[in-house]
């Protein structure tokens, strides 16, 4: 009260603000304390690549992607330029033979790791229900033909939580059943949320590990907290707000201009409310955020609207929210960003899985 009555309160808030903004941003540490130069150890295949999130995550963990896929030119643009030792496949997977593969890899040895998100549009929740049947269906009956074919040592597969549960877990239980007698790997299984792993972010999604039949994986056990760099410092939940500080004059920094109009409307939403005209949630800064989606397959993207100001997050900030760090740059169109972050597994929830992948490697007898 004694500051408030002789300094104001003007005064009292702008002092407060400048003692928060002196804390340290444990996130922006650790987020950005994962670096673009590692010691590969183990070697890596990436199909359905996307904007790299799986790839990074690869990286972090020590493992040398040395071929991406993905149909569209900008997804893998985005990876060779953050990622420049692989090589890039920009044509239809459904083409892919091992063969193929092998010689645009440039490898003749054993494959440490095959990793993979097909389409999930098939099995989301967002829309209708669809069954494998989907095209984007028998993509992910592709990959696990690939697996057949490559033998890699052990893959990872993620997809979305809707997968368990289309045509009342029949679909999932048959592809179990198939990626057995495809491919004969013993399978784990699991739904993680991103949020239990320091990233700021709600984000559920299901993982598939299968090691070939001569490894030995007994020790094997899905994470279930976060590891690497400040892992002892970072909160239960990481709020949001974190990933939206210090952001100017980032690569992926542009600012949506919005109409009067629709700032207006920006403003009138409660932080944790939805926009009714874009449908859009505005974040909740003490919180993590909802999961980052890229919209309908026409529509293009739907970022979350900032909680200070009206207007929607920026793809660098939406980025954040997904754990790439800020050295990692998107490239292509704004929707194709947009879409890249959206579609991503977040890296630092891969590079969890993947360490624990890795020390089972470490542990074999098999070089």
């Amino acid at each position: 009260m004694y500051f408030q009555k002789h300094y104001g309160s003007d005064w009292l808030s702008g002092g407060l603000t400048i003692l928060n903004q002196k804390k340290t941003n444990i996130y922006l540490q650790r987020l950005n304390s994962f670096s673009q130069e590692v010691e590969y150890k183990y070697n890596c295949i990436s199909l359905f690549s996307g904007g790299g999130g799986l790839d990074l995550g690869a990286h972090f963990a020590g493992f040398k992607t040395l071929l991406v896929s993905d149909i569209v030119p900008a997804y893998t643009q985005t990876i060779k330029a953050n990622l420049p030792h692989v090589s890039v496949y920009n044509d239809d997977a459904i083409d892919l033979t091992a063969a193929k593969i092998r010689d645009l890899a440039k490898m003749n040895q054993d494959i440490d790791l095959i990793i993979a998100g097909p389409p999930c549009q098939a099995f989301s929740i967002m829309g209708k229900r669809k069954s494998l049947d989907d095209p984007r269906g028998r993509l992910t009956i592709k990959y696990f033909e690939l697996i057949s074919g490559l033998k890699p040592k052990v893959f990872l597969f993620e997809n979305v939580p809707g997968l368990m549960t289309v045509n009342h877990g029949e679909d999932f239980s048959n592809l179990l059943e198939f990626i057995k007698s495809e491919t004969g790997y013993q399978l784990y299984r699991t739904k993680l949320n991103a949020a239990d792993f320091g990233i700021p972010q709600e984000r559920e999604r299901i993982f598939i590990v299968g090691f070939r039949p001569d490894i030995s994986c007994k020790s094997f056990s899905f994470p279930v907290n976060p590891t690497g760099p400040l892992y002892d410092r970072l909160p239960d939940k990481m709020p949001s707000k974190y990933a939206l500080e210090n952001v100017d004059g980032l690569p992926n920094q542009v600012i949506r201009v919005h109409t009067d109009a629709v700032r207006k409307r920006f403003e009138a939403v409660p932080q944790g409310g939805r926009d009714r005209g874009s449908y859009s949630d505005k974040l909740r800064p003490d919180m993590p955020s909802g999961t980052v989606m890229i919209g309908s397959s026409a529509g293009g993207a739907r970022p979350f609207i900032h909680p200070y100001e009206p207007r929607a997050l920026t793809v660098r900030e939406t980025a954040r929210l997904q754990s790439f760090p800020d050295w990692y740059v998107f490239s292509g169109s704004r929707t194709e960003q947009y879409r890249q972050v959206g579609n991503a597994v977040p890296p630092l929830l891969a590079y969890e899985i993947l360490s624990v992948i890795r020390k089972v490697l470490e542990d074999q007898n098999v070089s």
